[in-house]
Order: structure tokens, then C-alpha cells, then sequence
């Protein structure tokens, strides 16, 4: 504007002072920034747009004009440190991830050797110690030869709630960072699922956690649950947030409240 002012000053006769001129531009300053504001935010609304990304906030409008490629990656790939599982030997892979199933099995064999399947290298104290910390010392006082009893022999046999808590000191001893727990509880009778969860509870320390569960007493204390309805998610978020949010799970948490008081007549 003050460029092409001049040329028409002279053109018309008319004097303008240079007082004049630095009035102008500092008053017409900021209204072309202020136009340019507007262009460059739609404009970096536009891109992220293209790349099928809202952006809510100046601050996201900001960034997106820093990116130059944008990745989503849609493909359910799962990795673990940012390498895919693919890429992984199967050997290391299993080193990874330990797992506790809803039907826990053991061999014929002494619960010490059971136990030590989780790390062959580990000593006897070792294999106490994850009995102790899985809840399983109640089974070891019981037992005619303690660690060194063959389980399925003359009689010696465990629960499926022991058997779990078994499991879980063997996952222990095996200290992986992955652990997944499938159905874990689903056959433990009510005075084994609080020593189960107790061990869970040890056992989950500093570790990645993915627990499948019908028992929803099981998952109030995870750091985030997923509702799955027909093999897709239906709802996600914490225990609380979900019971009050009046969908799939909120009815499910009050059916199961009611199971928990049913009793049997006679």
C-alpha cells in the first residue's frame, strides 16, 4: 500500500510528508498480519485436512505445518519397542511375553520343576521365593514332600484356583516384561480368586499387562479397559468412567453386582 502511494501522490500534486508515511504503516501493520493470520491457519487446516486429521487448536495447526509426512498406521500391526512382532525371532519373542491361561496346566512332575519351566537356570530359593510372592504357600504346607511333590500321584492333586496361582509363580519366576492373562481367574473358587489377584497385583509390577476377563471384579483396577461387542471395540476408559457411562459395560458391571448376590434356595 505505501508502495503505490508515492507514484500516485505525484501523479495527483499531492505532498506527502515522511511523517505521514511511517502513520500509515504502522497503522496498516497490523491489519495485514492480522489477514495473513487467518489465510495461513486455514491453510494449514486444509493440509491437515488432507491427510484426514482434525485440527482443534492453533497450536495443532502449528505443528501440522511442520510435518512433512504423515504416517497412520491402520494395518493392526503390533510391535513391541517400535519393532514389529514380525521382525522378532520367535525364540526372543517368547522370552517377551509370559502367559497365564484360564485352564492351567501342569505336568506330572514336582511343583519345583513346574515352577522352574519359567527360568531353568533358577535356583531352589529363587523358586520359593516366586511361590511365596504368588500366594502358593498354603499349597506347599499341604503337600506330603513340599516342592518335591509329584503332582498326580497317590492322590496329590491341586485345585484349578492352585493350579493358577502355580502358573503365575512360574510366570514369575520367568520375570518377562509382557504379560497376558487370559481368563485367569475364570476357574477360581472365591477364597483363591483374592489370592489370585493378590499374586496378579506382584506380578504386574513395572510390567505391560493385557488381561481378557468375563469377571469384571478382575479388571477395576487396569489403567484402561476395552469393551469388545461383535470382535470390535465398543466402548474404552477406566472402570469408574465406564460404570457410570450408562452403555455396554455400565449394564454389564450391574449384572454382575447382581450375580454376586444371588444365593441358592432351598
Amino acid at each position: 500500500m505505501c508502495i503505490t502511494l508515492k507514484p500516485f501522490a505525484d501523479y495527483t500534486g499531492t505532498v506527502i510528508t515522511i511523517a505521514s508515511f511511517l502513520s500509515l504503516f504502522v497503522c496498516l501493520i497490523p491489519t495485514t498480519i492480522g489477514g495473513l493470520l487467518s489465510a495461513i491457519g486455514i491453510a494449514g487446516m486444509d493440509r491437515a485436512l488432507r491427510a484426514n486429521v482434525i485440527t482443534k487448536s492453533g497450536k495443532a495447526v502449528e505443528t501440522a505445518g511442520d510435518i512433512d509426512t504423515l504416517l497412520l498406521d491402520k494395518t493392526g500391526t503390533i510391535t513391541i519397542g517400535n519393532v514389529d512382532v514380525k521382525d522378532i525371532p520367535s525364540e526372543k519373542l517368547n522370552d517377551m511375553v509370559s502367559f497365564v491361561f484360564q485352564d492351567s496346566k501342569l505336568l506330572k512332575t514336582s511343583i519345583f520343576e513346574n515352577i522352574r519351566m519359567g527360568n531353568k537356570e533358577a535356583s531352589r530359593e529363587e523358586v520359593m521365593e516366586a511361590l511365596k510372592n504368588a500366594q502358593c504357600q498354603d499349597i506347599i504346607d499341604k503337600m506330603p514332600n513340599g516342592i518335591d511333590t509329584i503332582i498326580g500321584t497317590n492322590g496329590t492333586y491341586v485345585s484349578g484356583g492352585e493350579a493358577q496361582r502355580l502358573s503365575i509363580a512360574r510366570a514369575m519366576l520367568k520375570n518377562a516384561p509382557i504379560l497376558i492373562l487370559d481368563e485367569a481367574t475364570a476357574f477360581a473358587d472365591p477364597d483363591n480368586e483374592a489370592k489370585v489377584q493378590a499374586a496378579f497385583e506382584r506380578l504386574s509390577q513395572g510390567k505391560t499387562v493385557i488381561m481378557i476377563a468375563h469377571r469384571l471384579s478382575s479388571v477395576t483396577g487396569v489403567d484402561r479397559v476395552y469393551v469388545l461387542k461383535n470382535g470390535q471395540i465398543n466402548q474404552s476408559g477406566k472402570h469408574n468412567e465406564l460404570a457410570e457411562s450408562g452403555g455396554l459395560y455400565a449394564h454389564m458391571w450391574e449384572e454382575y453386582n447382581k450375580s454376586v448376590n444371588w444365593k441358592v434356595g432351598v
